[in-house]
Formats: structure tokens, C-alpha cells, sequence
């Protein structure tokens, strides 16, 4: 196989982990008797361990003290920690339907801004997929539903009650996209290295919000905290770091496709371990949320080998003329090259 495709598929594996293990973590969090911003931010300190530990143990952190940081690379660390916080806390204000919906609504603001500011392509194919898994993901979280009485229905729960939680699901949201956007800035520096700095300015962020939060830890059993360590370490360093990998490889519409596997994840996870049933709807939702995802990677992997790779360093969509070639760049070109430069110059 083409190196470039073969890149490509790299990223949509790395993506489909990430998702995978992110999804497990409602699973974990009904056996930890803590608070949400407190689970996240063990989720992004053990990340931030781990990362510290490979560096110290690879002697590498040469690589952390030469990166320039710059406000894509800390912010991108920033939303990071903002989406896994306010996403939790929202799951304690509004119900989980609502939560879900507004979170994911994330992955398409990444879509739309790094079409306009980083120019990657965004073709009918690709509406089409995204199109699919979000309709998927609506079916399964309950947004769209059918019952024999009531037919096919659609709508969130606008309850007042429910109002303060709905914000806060929506900032979540936002965070996700911001984050996905951002990571797509700086493809310059090193995997492991932009880890290390999402990892540790996420832990900060979520160490003010628990600043004033104060959570209670009173109730957490042995039990809880045995969880605790694993949840952060498979859906925190593993979920996130996976994440990251994805992110210098893939576009942002194709990190939305795949980042949508998550709730079949969270759906079977329920099935399995909490004897939860599973409708048909969901099933259905399911299948369209696999169907969009392979249909992208299909599409993406199809590209000629010269395309796909411009893409994946960061080059505009075009169609390639027969009767040039692409010009050969100077070792380390690639590397020093920065996505969107002329479009996000003040981010980095």
C-alpha cells in the first residue's frame, strides 16, 4: 500500500481507539463516588504522568524544552481540559441526552472553522458521512426516536430545570470543536511532545475549576478509587493520547466521522456490563454511525497517493494536473511547515 494512504489509515485507527476508550468512561464513572471535574482531572493528570514518565525514562525532554509554545499549542491544552470538565459536570445538571447532543455537536464547529481557516476540503462525500454519524448518534442518545404510539419523534428536553445544564453541555461543546480545530495547528511539532503540553495544560485548567468547585471526597470507597486509576489511565492517557496521534494525521471533518464511535462504545458497554437493552432504533443508529465512518475512510484512502499526502502535511485541496509533478521539497520541509499558515499565523 501507499505510504500516504497507509498514514491515512494509521489516523482513522488511531481516532477509532481514541473514541473506543473514551466511551468507556460513563461505564467506569458509575463505580467512582466522586465528582465529574475530579474525574477529569485524574483522567488528564494521569496522562500528564505518563507522559512525563516516557520522557524522563527516553531522556527526551530536549524535545519539550526546544518547542516554541504558542497560543495554538496552549490552548489547544486549554479546551482540552474544558471539554472533559464541563462535559461531566453537565451529565449532573441536564439529562444525559442533552449532554451528549450538545457535546457532539463539537467535532461539526471543527469541521466548518478549519474549512474556512485552514482550507481543508470539505466535498459532498464528506457532508454525506458526517451527515450519517450524526444521525446515528442522534438515534442512539434518544434525540430522534419512534415509538408505536407517539411515531417518530425529535427534540431535546427544554425543561427550565434543565436550562443551566444545557449551557453548560453547550460550552462543553464548544471546547470539543475548539480543541479539534486547534490541534490542527502546529503539525510541526511532535506527537509525544504535543501531548505532554495537552496533557499538562488541561490538568491546570481543570485544577482551577477545582479550585472553586472544593469537591467532595468523603464518600469515595476503596473500590472507587481502584476505578479511578484505571479509568484515568484507559479513557485519560490512552482515549487522549490516541487523540492526539489522530490529530496531526487526519482532517478535522475526518476526526468528527470517527469521533462519533464513542457512543456506540458507551450504547454496547451498557448492553454488556448493565443488562441495558438495546432498541432497535439504536441498533440502527448504530449501523449508520459504521457505515459513515467506513464510508469516510473509504473516501479519504481513494485519493491519489500525491493528494493524500499533500493533504496529510497540511496542503489545499486541488485536483492534480496529469502533466506535472509535485515540486520535491527540501528535507524537513514538511516538518517546519505549519498548517494554515497564512490563515492562523496569530496562533502560533
Amino acid at each position: 500500500m501507499d505510504p500516504a494512504r497507509a498514514n491515512k489509515l494509521k489516523g482513522f485507527g488511531f481516532m477509532f481507539l481514541s473514541s473506543s476508550l473514551m466511551g468507556g468512561i460513563g461505564a467506569f464513572a458509575r463505580y467512582i463516588e466522586a465528582p465529574g471535574e475530579f474525574i477529569s482531572f485524574c483522567r488528564n493528570g494521569a496522562g500528564f504522568i505518563g507522559m512525563t514518565l516516557i520522557f524522563l525514562l527516553a531522556k527526551r525532554f530536549v524535545h519539550v524544552r526546544n518547542t516554541r509554545i504558542t497560543p495554538g499549542v496552549l490552548l489547544s491544552g486549554v479546551f482540552l481540559g474544558l471539554l472533559s470538565a464541563l462535559y461531566v459536570i453537565s451529565t449532573q445538571m441536564t439529562t444525559l441526552a442533552n449532554a451528549s447532543f450538545l457535546i457532539y455537536t463539537g467535532p461539526v464547529y471543527s469541521t466548518v472553522l478549519a474549512s474556512i481557516f485552514l482550507k481543508e476540503p470539505f466535498k459532498k462525500s464528506m457532508l454525506a458521512s458526517l451527515g450519517a454519524v450524526i444521525l446515528g448518534m442522534l438515534i442512539i442518545i434518544g434525540i430522534v426516536s419512534y415509538s408505536s404510539g407517539d411515531g417518530l419523534t425529535v427534540g431535546l428536553d427544554l425543561d427550565p430545570k434543565y436550562m443551566a445544564g444545557n449551557l453548560v453541555a453547550l460550552a462543553s461543546g464548544v471546547a470539543y470543536g475548539l480543541y479539534l480545530f486547534l490541534s490542527r495547528y502546529r503539525t510541526d511539532v511532535d506527537s509525544n511532545t504535543r501531548s505532554w503540553f495537552n496533557f499538562t495544560f488541561a490538568t491546570l485548567t481543570i485544577g482551577v475549576i477545582l479550585l472553586f468547585s472544593r469537591p467532595d471526597l468523603s464518600e469515595m470507597t476503596t473500590r472507587g478509587w481502584v476505578v479511578l486509576a484505571v479509568a484515568a489511565v484507559v479513557s485519560g492517557f490512552g482515549a487522549f493520547y490516541f487523540m492526539t496521534l489522530a490529530t496531526k494525521i487526519l482532517f478535522a471533518g475526518e476526526l468528527a466521522t470517527i469521533s462519533y464511535q464513542e457512543t456506540i462504545m458507551a450504547t454496547l458497554l451498557g448492553v454488556f456490563l448493565f443488562s441495558e437493552p438495546l432498541t432497535v432504533m439504536q441498533a440502527l443508529g448504530g449501523l449508520l454511525i459504521i457505515g459513515g465512518g467506513v464510508s469516510q475512510v473509504f473516501i479519504s484512502t481513494r485519493k491519489t497517493p500525491a493528494t493524500v499526502e499533500a493533504f496529510t502535511q497540511g496542503g489545499i485541496a486541488t485536483t492534480p494536473n496529469p502533466k506535472k509533478t509535485l515540486p520535491t521539497a527540501a528535507p524537513g520541509a514538511a516538518d517546519r511547515r505549519d498548517v494554515g499558515a497564512s490563515a492562523g499565523a496569530d496562533l502560533k
